[in-house]
């Protein structure tokens, strides 16, 4: 299920009027981007290809054709600068200026946290760049660390926002699904999450959320939980870390602010963010924050009903979280107090209910990994070590053996690479949250790793009951595109409302230290009879 446009078969290979790809850079809802060479000068420039499988949904692809239109429109030194769009075989390019300094998100995760004059220089220029955007009646609406780029002018970063992917142009018929919620829900503004048209003052209150992580080290509402962050970001109430000078806190405050009207409009912020800059000179950054404290593992957190496992194998009942979730406030307010009777909230709020996690492992006998059934709770509490016993030597296992098993109704066990004992760290997962527009339905895909002795990676996906989903799981050299492990396949999983997510994993690795990988999912969602393909990037590790 690997989509072309993410292959690293394409590298070398000529698109558009005279551009070669290099290798895949980055991977966005829409589409991937590939480091590239413009033949013609030999300069170095970023092409995102749209994904083939969204190519039948006209609504995605008036979306992509949009974004040149928004980018080209906007002509400000902080915005990527976009050069042309062509069509290849069966799919779109969009070729732009590459920007090598990697994101906003890459320098926060090696810096941990900014002097706050560094965080208020970068934050005026974006915005600037969204002042302009706003002037054209253009909304970004997905403004977040990932989508700023960063280079190194004079020895001082600069910044380019890019990916106006998701943009509205106030003036011109709406590209999304009526009632859809578009965005990072990080970074969304309360009113986002109600399908709220949005405003200027969207943005706003996501560059506000984004100069608190600069200084901070973290967003001002952890959560797993989508309708849990609906609540927080509805409540308004930031935690202040000691150190953020009161000037500063002012302004983020009024960022975030739960009214839109009392927001302070781009330009306004433009001015005050430059005046913080010189105010704040020299007042050193802050420690970097302590890591979330994820709960203990839950024995009952696993999976139930993947049929081609439901044979044969003894799951535990279904349990009430999906995936490992950040610890609630303590004065944290029912989530029910805050759900509104809408339609939208009401289908969020179903799907992030997350229940059973149907898993499989991968084994080695001696030869390529193979796929076995496997139960086990995704938690990032290190597994108690195991008695020792001694146990006859068993050979590899074999069909037969398989089948002995499933007769029985005793689960099969095979050992993993990973002796059992062995400690891996935390969970490390990326949350997207899109609205699948072919299917009108809200998922969130997740692929995570964990690192030990070896690598553990899995993915899982939150859906709408009534859909059904095949996962594919694989770990990739982040530099090369290159596969070097997997596919984990999950074929068949349904989606029920005592079951809303269903995971693929985990597998184990073992591949070559000191490279950077990255977990990828693909996966295919069926619903009411129609069905659409996407694909979602774990984060970047070195191991």
């Amino acid at each position: 299920m690997q989509d072309p446009t993410d292959s690293v078969e394409l590298a070398g290979r000529s698109v558009g009027n005279s551009y070669r790809l290099v290798k895949p850079i980055g991977q966005g809802a829409t589409g991937t981007v590939w480091q590239g060479v413009d033949s013609a000068t030999d300069e170095p420039v970023a092409v995102k290809l749209l994904h083939e499988s969204l190519l039948r949904q006209p609504r995605l692809v008036t979306r992509f054709v949009q974004e040149r239109t928004i980018l080209l429109m906007l002509r400000h030194r902080n915005v990527v600068r976009v050069r042309d769009l062509f069509s290849v075989g069966e799919t779109l390019g969009l070729v732009m200026d590459l920007v090598a300094g990697g994101s906003l998100r890459d320098h926060l995760e090696r810096e941990r946290t900014l002097p706050p004059a560094e965080a208020t220089r970068l934050a005026a220029q974006v915005a600037d760049a969204l002042a302009e955007a706003h002037e054209l009646g253009i909304i970004h609406r997905d403004l977040k660390p990932d989508n700023i780029l960063v280079l190194e002018r004079d020895g001082r970063l600069e910044t380019r926002l890019t990916d106006f992917g998701i943009a509205r142009i106030l003036n011109v018929p709406s590209m999304t699904t009526p009632n859809a919620v578009v965005g990072t829900p990080h970074y969304m503004a309360p009113e986002a999450f109600h399908g709220v048209t949005p405003s200027p003052a969207t943005d706003v209150y996501a560059l506000g959320v984004l100069l608190y992580e600069l200084v901070s080290g973290q967003p001002p509402y952890l959560s797993d939980s989508v309708p849990e962050l609906m609540r927080l970001h509805a409540e308004g109430r930031p935690h202040r870390r000691r150190g953020i000078p009161e000037e500063l806190w002012k302004l983020i405050r009024a960022c975030l602010h739960a009214k839109p009207r009392q927001r302070p409009a781009a330009p306004a912020l433009v001015r005050d963010l430059r005046l913080l800059t010189r105010k704040l000179d020299g007042v050193p950054a802050l420690p970097p924050p302590p890591p979330p404290q994820l709960p203990p593992a839950d024995p009952d957190d696993m999976a139930v009903d993947p049929p081609e496992l439901r044979d044969g194998i003894r799951f535990p009942r279904p349990g009430r979280h999906a995936v490992p979730s950040a610890r609630k406030p303590r004065n944290a307010a029912p989530v029910h107090r805050f759900l509104r009777s809408s339609a939208v909230v009401a289908v969020l709020a179903g799907v992030l209910l997350a229940t059973g996690i149907a898993t499989s492992l991968w084994s080695r006998d001696g030869g390529e990994p193979r796929l076995q059934p496997h139960v086990a709770a995704m938690s990032s509490a290190p597994r108690p070590a195991a008695v020792s016993r001694p146990r006859p030597r068993k050979k590899a296992t074999s069909p037969s053996a398989t089948v002995r098993a499933k007769r029985t109704g005793r689960p099969h066990r095979t050992r993993s690479p990973q002796p059992e004992g062995q400690a891996y760290g935390p969970w490390q997962c990326a949350q997207g949250f899109v609205i699948d527009l072919s299917t009108r339905s809200p998922l969130v895909p997740r692929p995570c790793h964990s690192v030990g002795r070896d690598v553990r990676f899995q993915a899982s996906l939150t859906a709408p009951a009534g859909g059904r989903a095949d996962i594919e799981v694989t770990l990739r050299d982040a530099d090369t595109g290159r596969t070097v492990a997997g596919p984990a396949t999950c074929a068949g999983l349904t989606f029920s409302r005592g079951a809303m997510t269903k995971a693929c994993g985990p597998a184990d690795a073992a591949p070559r230290r000191g490279r950077s990988y990255t977990v990828v999912m693909a996966y295919r969602y069926e619903r009411d009879g129609t069905s659409s393909s996407n694909t979602a990037r774990g984060r970047v590790f070195t191991w």
